[in-house]
This record gives structure tokens, C-alpha cells and sequence, in this order.
């Protein structure tokens, strides 16, 4: 139909720009880049031909040239936000993540109800730390940790490099960082005042907070809580930041250490609240609090029973994480089909290791605003990838061979379009939460089933996309267990696989071979310990332990056992993974890496 208008009105500026859009669509991107420039010479000033011209040239990787069209639009629509958001992207490509994430926050300055602008404003803060804030920054990133596309475990040190200027908490951090809290201030006063910085509180509910500043703090206002609990005394006022302690604690599994005093003070508050409860009396929420902060309270018999009774605020929604929501995936693991047996040994201990620790525990993850094609995913920016004569399937059938608790499923459902996904992985428990969730979301094109991975060849089913992230590296034969996947691809299928590094686990190594000299075992309290001993030794100077501590999945209980306590691992080179694609007749399309700036590089200095 454009092809018609522009046959009878071949200066029709709008045709030409609406012909490149669908081009684009179409995955033609060099021929929508014609169209374009054929609207902008018929009308040099047309804002949305810059701005789509962009686009197209965003998608082929010429990012410079991107941008001055961005520029273009803007100087022409200084208000255009979809120019401001895709300005920011282009340039956090480029490494300009200070300039990235200005124009992130002046797209959803425009437009806060748009759920992609949110996503680009979580991208660009990724890698990002705070040398100052302003006076709206705290309640930016407060809007920001509520919007569906964005995960909250990405953005969680970029917001406590913010808060380190907020100067109620900065001087707290500095307080208990000394030693001093005793001698200075009360620990309710220390609540009361960070129950008035929001943004903390919502962190500290959401995800693990990968600081061990952060987790000295917390460590210390938990010891100096449980001890003003024994003692009788309570500031209601300090309540919000005690049941954010406890969701805190709760996410990450209670993985930062206690004391035996401390030990011996929750035995007898939690017999406390067990008679309290039994005699049918009110139990204080500061009660509740100070033992979820140190206790998961779904497992005490009398849970259920303060489950029923009537909370408000923020001791509500403690309740309702702590008890509700896991008493609830116990009644769903009834409903999971158990499709293939477990047989195999390496399989049976890595579904142990995980009925016990589900992996990862989370509460909120990043989904897509809206799905695309397979083919326009990976053909488009970031990634780039060169799929040849490839045709994306209408409705995809997507395998997730071990899908945890379900953040790998629930995004790939939302990134493709018409997808059905089919999850499966060996532990009932992550199972149950992840079907909990997916519940929660209303997502209805996700099936989930506890099956090995080693038993699937008689599956009868074949699949046009299979993603298997940190997975086969914990099979007994990671080849074997590979090369049955390639049978469940459909010819022309892809597959998205996630190994571990050789190189990249030097650090981790290192981790292992502590735990094997000290005969840790994977118990939570052992793990407690080996921490202490990795954050003592990073402390002194040994920069390989420093490392461990500077990674995200060292500050949960379920992340680090999975990090450095594994029951099986295996480590890949390049030329390893060149040979097992050979091996199983695969193609290599391309790397696909959340921080674009580590490809860029390696670009830059291997140009062929």
C-alpha cells in the first residue's frame, strides 16, 4: 500500500517514513534506512524520520551515526521522550552510562506511566555509582524498584551508592561501622530514623543487598534489636525498618552470622510467642519482627494461627511473605507432574541441594513490556546476531531445561511473542515457588515439570528455542546431557547456553579449595562461617577472596551454596565449547552478555 502511494505521490515524506517502519518490522533494516533518508530529503525537519532513521540504524550497529539522528529529532522535539529513552540506549551502548542514564530519567520525566523508559533507566544504572544526588533523585529510584520491567537485584548497589548521600544514613553507616552504637545511640532511635528513608526500606524488601558495609550494619542493628526485645523495650516508631530487616533477612536466607547470645534470645522469644499465641493473647508485632529477622516464622507449628489473625502495614506484609506465601507453594507441589524418574547420582544430590535451598529466592523480576519475534530479538540491537535465512515460528515452543524458580521462564515468556514455554528442573521446591509466582503474575503460557534433564530423550517433543543457563556445567556428563537437548530441537532451532568459565572461576577456585581445607559442609551454619573466614581474609588483603565478596551471589544463603559449595561443577574454555559445537553440529551465532561494554571491547581489539 505505501509502495502505491508513493507511485502516485512520490514526495509523500510520511509514506516513505511509515514504509521504513514497516520494513523494519519486516527485519529489513537496510532497506528501512533507505526509506528514511528518502522521507528526510523531502523534509529535512521531520522529527519522527530522525528519530525512527535512529532505530534502524541503532539495530545495525552503527551507533554514532544513531545518535546524531536521536540528536536530530531532539533538537527539532526537544519534549520527543521516545527519542530521549533510545538516545540513552545508544549511548549506554557506546559506555556513556552518565550520559545514558540522563536522558533515561528525562524520558520517564516525560512519560513515568512508560514501562520500557523505566527498563532503559534501570540499564543505564546498572554499572553506575553516585558521586552526588539531588533533591528528586531517592523518589526517582523509589518509582523506579515498582515498575514491572525492571529487577530489582540489578539496580540494588547503584541505589545504596545513592543512599551513602542521604546524611541520616550515612552517618548510621558510619556509627555502626565504628563499633560505636552503644555509646552514641539507642538502637530504636538508629530504626526510627531509617524508617523514614523509604527507598531503604523498599530495598531491603526486595533483594539481597550485596554490601558487606550494608551487612555489618544490618548485622549489628539485628543484635542491638533482639537484645532491646529481651529487655522489654519497643519503639513502635522504629517498626517499619524491623519488618523490613526481617524481609531482608528472609530473602537472603538469614545468611548473616549470629552469636550464641543471640541464639539463646530467639529460643526464648520464639517460646515467647508460642505461649502467647496458644493462650489466644495479642503477640506485639515488634515480637514478630526481631524473630523474622532471624527465623523463617512459617516454620514454627503455631504459624498458621498468626497467619489468621489481624495485621497492619508493614508487619502485613512480613506475615504475608513469611508464612502466606510459602504454606502456599507447599499446597502447589501436589500439582506439579513429576514427568521423568531421577536416577541418576549426580542428579539426585544436585535435586537435594536444591529442595533444600530453591534457587534463587526473589520477589520481583524485570518483565518484558512487550514480546517480539525470535528472529527480531536477536537480529536487533544488542545483540546482533547473523541468523542467515532464519524464519521466526509464529507461535514458538520454548524448552527451559532448569528453570529454578522460574525468573528464566517468566522472562522468556515475556521477551518472545505467542511463546509457549515449557519449564522443567529437578527440585520440587523451586518448582512449587516458581509456580507460585507465575500464578501471581497471571502468566498462562508457562507449563512447569520436574524432570532430569539426563531422562528427557523420550520426551516426544520438539522445540523450536531451548535456553539452559547454569545448568549442564552441574550434570555428571554435561556433553551427554547437552546432546539430548540438540534432539529436542527442531531442525533449525536455537539454543541459548550458559557454561561456566575456566578462566572467569579462578576466584571461586580458590573458595573451593578454602571449603575442602577447612571440611566445611553445606549446612547453613558452616556456610556462615566460611563467610566470616572469605570476608576476613578479603579484609587482610587476599584480592581473590575480595573478589568472592564483591560478587551478588555471595549475600544470600542459596546463591553462595550455589556459587562456591556445589555438589558438581565443571569449568569451560573457548576452544572446549568450539568442540563440543562441532561435536554436537552446532553453529555459534554470537555471545549474549547483559553488559554490552565487555564485547565492545573485546571488538575493539580483535577487529577480525
Amino acid at each position: 500500500s505505501y509502495h502505491k502511494a508513493l507511485a502516485i505521490k512520490p514526495d509523500y515524506a510520511e509514506a516513505h517514513n511509515n514504509l521504513g517502519i514497516s520494513l523494519q518490522d519486516l527485519e529489513c533494516p537496510d532497506e528501512a534506512v533507505d526509506s528514511f533518508h528518502k522521507a528526510l530529503a523531502i523534509q529535512p525537519d521531520y522529527a519522527n524520520a530522525h528519530y525512527n532513521l535512529g532505530l534502524a540504524l541503532q539495530d545495525l550497529g552503527k551507533l554514532d551515526e544513531a545518535v546524531a539522528c536521536y540528536r536530530k529529532a531532539l533538537a527539532i522535539q526537544p519534549d520527543y521522550a521516545e527519542a530521549h529513552s533510545n538516545l540513552g540506549v545508544a549511548l549506554q551502548e557506546l559506555g556513556k552510562s552518565e550520559d545514558a542514564f540522563t536522558c533515561q530519567r528525562r524520558a520517564v520525566a516525560l512519560d513515568p506511566q512508560n514501562d520500557l523508559f523505566w527498563a532503559g533507566l534501570a540499564n543505564s544504572l546498572e554499572t553506575f555509582s553516585f558521586t552526588s544526588i539531588d533533591d528528586n533523585l531517592l523518589q526517582d529510584l523509589s518509582h523506579l524498584l515498582e515498575r514491572p520491567t525492571v529487577r530489582p537485584s540489578y539496580v540494588t548497589r547503584p541505589i545504596i551508592s545513592a543512599l551513602r548521600h542521604q546524611p541520616d544514613f550515612s552517618q548510621i553507616l558510619g556509627l555502626t561501622g565504628s563499633g560505636k552504637l552503644e555509646i552514641e545511640m539507642a538502637c530504636g532511635d538508629l530504626a526510627e530514623q531509617l524508617s523514614s528513608i523509604p527507598l531503604f526500606l523498599r530495598i531491603m524488601g526486595l533483594s539481597p543487598i550485596s554490601d558487606l558495609e550494608i551487612e555489618r550494619m544490618l548485622t549489628v542493628l539485628r543484635h542491638a534489636m533482639i537484645k532491646e526485645t529481651e529487655a522489654g523495650k519497643t519503639n513502635e516508631k522504629g517498626l517499619p525498618f524491623s519488618a523490613a530487616l526481617a524481609l531482608q533477612c528472609f530473602t537472603n536466607e538469614y545468611v548473616f552470622p549470629e552469636t550464641d547470645e543471640e541464639k539463646a534470645a530467639v529460643e526464648q522469644l520464639q517460646q515467647q510467642i508460642a505461649t502467647l499465641v496458644e493462650k489466644e493473647q495479642e503477640v506485639p508485632p515488634s515480637f514478630v519482627a526481631t524473630l523474622g529477622a532471624y527465623r523463617p516464622l512459617y516454620s514454627f507449628p503455631w504459624a498458621q494461627e498468626l497467619c489468621e489473625r489481624e495485621w497492619a502495614g508493614s508487619i502485613k506484609e512480613m506475615i504475608e511473605r513469611q508464612i502466606s506465601e510459602p504454606l502456599g507453594e507447599q499446597s502447589l507441589r501436589s500439582q506439579i507432574p513429576r514427568l521423568t524418574p531421577i536416577q541418576d547420582t549426580v542428579s539426585q544430590s544436585v535435586r537435594e541441594q536444591y529442595e533444600e535451598n530453591p534457587y534463587p529466592r526473589w520477589v520481583k523480576t524485570g518483565i518484558g513490556d512487550k514480546g517480539r519475534a525470535i528472529g527480531a530479538v536477536l537480529q536487533g540491537a544488542p545483540l546482533r546476531l547473523a541468523l542467515g535465512d532464519y524464519q521466526s515460528p509464529e507461535s514458538p515452543e520454548i524448552l527451559i531445561a532448569g528453570c529454578g524458580t522460574g525468573q528464566h521462564a517468566l522472562v522468556t515468556a515475556s521477551r518472545f511473542s505467542n511463546a509457549r514455554v515449557f519449564a522443567v528442573d529437578l527440585s520440587l521446591s523451586s518448582l512449587s515457588y516458581a509456580l507460585r509466582k507465575t500464578n501471581d503474575l497471571g502468566f498462562s503460557n508457562i507449563e512447569y515439570a520436574q524432570a532430569d534433564i539426563m531422562e528427557l530423550e523420550n520426551l516426544g517433543r520438539r522445540f523450536d528455542l531451548i535456553e539452559s543457563v547454569g545448568v549442564l556445567h552441574h550434570l555428571g556428563d554435561p556433553m551427554a546431557g547437552w546432546r539430548i537437548l540438540v534432539d529436542l530441537l527442531r531442525p533449525g532451532g536455537l539454543m541459548m547456553i550458559g557454561l561456566y568459565s575456566e578462566t572467569a572461576r579462578q576466584d571461586i577456585i580458590s573458595g573451593r579449595s578454602l571449603i575442602a581445607e577447612k571440611g566445611y559442609t553445606s549446612s547453613p551454619e558452616d556456610i556462615r562461617r566460611c563467610r566470616q573466614d572469605i570476608i576476613a581474609m578479603a579484609e587482610d588483603g587476599n584480592r581473590k577472596m575480595e573478589r568472592i565478596c564483591n560478587g551478588k551471589d555471595f549475600f544470600s544463603l542459596s546463591e553462595c551454596r550455589d556459587l562456591l559449595f556445589h555438589v558438581k561443577e565443571h569449568r569451560f574454555t573457548l576452544p572446549q565449547i568450539e568442540a563440543a559445537l562441532k561435536a554436537l553440529d552446532l553453529k555459534f551465532l554470537g555471545f549474549e552478555m547483559r553488559d554490552q561494554s565487555t564485547l565492545r571491547k573485546f571488538r575493539k581489539s580483535h577487529p577480525s
